[in-house]
């Protein structure tokens, strides 16, 4: 299945896959102490903080894969993908989130403090007054015997401790939640898309004036107690390499840490969420609502990072006389961000104060990484060997789900009403290798379905899927347009400094139009598929094609540059398009997304290489047809595309296509 772009009406991108089981991991995390984990788990998550330690991810660590060449159309029915979300549907959405401490802070401190309503925290929260119908989840103890599924379901049963390390428990919590129906399980609080009014809104999105502020919100650093005890939340933080991007593609905008700029309307400047004390500029009633949720993260360190977040661009705003925000992230900055939208921190969703948001590698449905530190074992362990990883419990897919995920908890969608208008770009990274643990490929250590993944984040976890219509843009044409991905060869600790990224972002940030590019249709004249003794093919049919993309925003961004910069990269051995199984002779309108993402303004065309290849081995999708020569090409477009609306085709003795181009203005 493809991961390119969200389609333009808002619904499911036109890849995404509409019969594959519902396996995205998810349960529910239990408090309940269990047995001592070995000790190898938590040296493995040793190495995955250091090796994050080793480049802070606040400012220039990011990755995530470049624009929409990433998929060409629909994987088998039955390949088993456990990245992507199904279809929508009860079942679908099935990811029990995790249980956690009812919310420490109060639930709404005053006119701007922090909602987190809805977030289905709590034991049941999202049953809560629904009485005797509802029972509570089952007890997990994390307790298990080797061999038997039922006590460790989707985990690992380590063996000699007989526990449970990453499972996933009742994992059909929030299977109602979404489906347009109020159950007698569900409130208006645990699940408002099914029994909430629409969040009320006001004032008006400007996506371009001088003053709009941009801010970085910076993604996971591993923080000891005593540099905790060093720092300062609130803080304004550099502008990072983003800084530094925007200026050479000639969007001046100050970094709000220049003497001088403080106060300036329009400056980029990232912000600081870690840290014991607060900043000089926060009122003791400000610092009061930061200090509800534990300093040293948590369960509620997600409520206290998004709080610090939501003040620090209030007080910009007030102090600056800026009147919108943009938000850039990384990693866990992004889930950060995703918290303050969808729960309306500081109303600043509400109010239509954010109009943009880009993201690189984010924590965006969770990082399944770090249910490997659910186990209550695990956490003592990891302390015990000096590794402060609390923060880890926030990025679990059930917390996430459970409260970031707050409007119908799809952690693969966003249809928070409270998202609509915002521009919203993702770049996900595909390389799976991590130079600062010697190129270790972590995640694919025990990886069976083959996941695309940058090291840290499976790449299908850093973007919405789809997005309802209420929570995309509609643009002044009419169109409907929804989240768009683009993707990287990149590592999730580099993507933020990587072209793919500074390239979207500088486009995403301030201009003003998104680009698509899709297969209108494919005939297939020969498949290239073996139908005779030593014909020299291989492989039986139906055919699986596959379009290998990379897209370049050349020769505007190679004058700028000098040099050629890819903004979107998907192959095969980068495991993210995804598989089209089609009989020769047939036609067929797939509409599979080559490209789709912001271009400059003043761009007027971009470069396309699209190379569609029949394969016979691929994996990801079950295709083992053959070892050795496992791609045939079957069409080759490689050339400058105009950026304006028109269909061109291209064609061999194997097949043709046509293939459509969109510009959309956004606003």
């Amino acid at each position: 299945m493809p991961l390119g772009a969200a389609g333009l009406d808002g619904r499911r991108a036109p890849w995404a896959n509409r019969g594959m089981r519902a396996q995205r991991d998810d349960n529910a995390r239990r408090p309940e102490a269990a047995r001592r984990a070995p000790c190898c788990t938590a040296a493995l998550l040793l190495s995955v903080a250091t090796a994050a330690a080793c480049e802070d991810w606040s400012a220039s660590a990011s990755r995530r894969p470049a624009p929409g060449a990433g998929s060409i159309v629909e994987p088998p029915a039955d390949s088993g993908d456990s990245g992507f979300a199904p279809d929508a549907g009860p079942a679908a959405t099935a990811d029990a989130g995790p249980q956690t401490p009812a919310d420490a802070g109060p639930a709404d401190a005053g006119p701007g403090s922090a909602r987190d309503a809805g977030t289905g925290s709590g034991p049941d929260a999202g049953t809560a007054d629904a009485g005797t119908q509802c029972p509570p989840p089952p007890a997990f103890d994390y307790a298990c015997t080797p061999g038997d599924v039922t006590t460790c379901p989707q985990g690992l049963c380590m063996p000699l401790v007989n526990q449970c390390i990453a499972p996933v428990v009742d994992a059909h919590r929030w299977d109602a939640c979404g489906d347009g129906a109020c159950g007698p399980c569900e409130t208006a609080q645990a699940c408002p898309a099914d029994c909430g009014a629409p969040p009320a809104t006001g004032g008006a999105k400007e996506y371009a004036n001088a003053t709009t502020i941009t801010v970085w919100v910076h993604g996971f650093s591993n923080q000891g107690p005593d540099r905790l005890a060093q720092m300062t939340y609130g803080e304004a933080k550099s502008c990072s390499s983003l800084g530094t991007a925007l200026h050479t593609f000639g969007i001046a905008r100050p970094c709000g840490t220049t003497p001088g700029a403080e106060n300036a309307p329009n400056q980029v400047v990232g912000v600081e969420y870690y840290g014991t004390h607060p900043a000089a500029w926060m009122t003791p009633a400000e610092i009061a609502e930061v200090e509800a949720y534990p300093f040293s993260g948590g369960p509620m360190g997600l409520q206290r990072y998004a709080t610090v977040v939501a003040k620090f661009i209030r007080h910009k705003l007030a102090t600056t006389g800026a009147t919108h925000v943009n938000l850039a992230c990384h990693s866990m900055g992004c889930l950060i961000s995703r918290q303050l939208l969808e729960n309306d921190y500081e109303h600043l969703a509400s109010e239509n104060r954010v109009v943009r948001w880009v993201t690189s590698a984010g924590v965006i449905a969770g990082a399944r990484l770090a249910r490997m530190f659910d186990n209550p074992s695990v956490q003592q362990m990891s302390r015990l060997i000096g590794l402060e990883v609390s923060d880890f419990i926030l990025m679990n897919p059930d917390y996430v789900r459970d409260h970031a995920a707050a409007w119908d908890h799809r952690p693969w969608e966003g249809n928070n009403p409270l998202l609509g208008g915002i521009l919203i770009h993702h770049v996900g990274g595909t390389d799976p290798r991590i130079p600062q643990a010697m190129n270790a490929v972590l995640l694919d250590l025990n990886n069976p379905g083959d996941e695309p993944n940058d090291g840290i984040m499976y790449t299908h976890d850093e973007a919405f899927e789809r997005q309802s219509p209420a929570a995309s843009v509609h643009t002044p044409s009419g169109a409907v347009m929804s989240a768009t991905l683009t993707l990287s060869h990149t590592g999730h600790m580099e993507i933020a400094d990587s072209d793919a990224y500074q390239i979207a972002a500088a486009a995403g940030l301030f201009h003003r139009r998104k680009a698509t590019i899709t297969v209108q249709s494919i005939t297939l004249r020969k498949d290239r598929e073996s139908h005779q003794f030593l014909d020299g093919e291989q492989g039986t049919g139906p055919a699986e094609v596959v379009a290998e993309t990379e897209v370049r925003f050349d020769p505007y961004v190679a004058g700028i540059l000098g040099r050629a910069a890819l903004v979107h990269e998907d192959r095969i051995e980068y495991r993210s398009p995804a598989v089209l199984r089609q009989q020769q002779g047939t036609t067929l309108t797939p509409g599979t997304v080559l490209f789709a993402g912001p271009v400059f303004d003043a761009m007027t065309e971009l470069h396309l290489r699209a190379d569609l290849v029949e394969s016979d081995l691929f994996r990801r999708w079950g295709v083992q047809e053959a070892l050795l020569d496992p791609t045939h090409r079957l069409l080759l477009v490689d050339r400058q595309v105009p950026l304006q609306d028109h269909v061109f085709t291209a064609e061999s003795e194997y097949a043709a296509v046509s293939i459509a181009v969109r510009v959309v203005d956004m606003y």
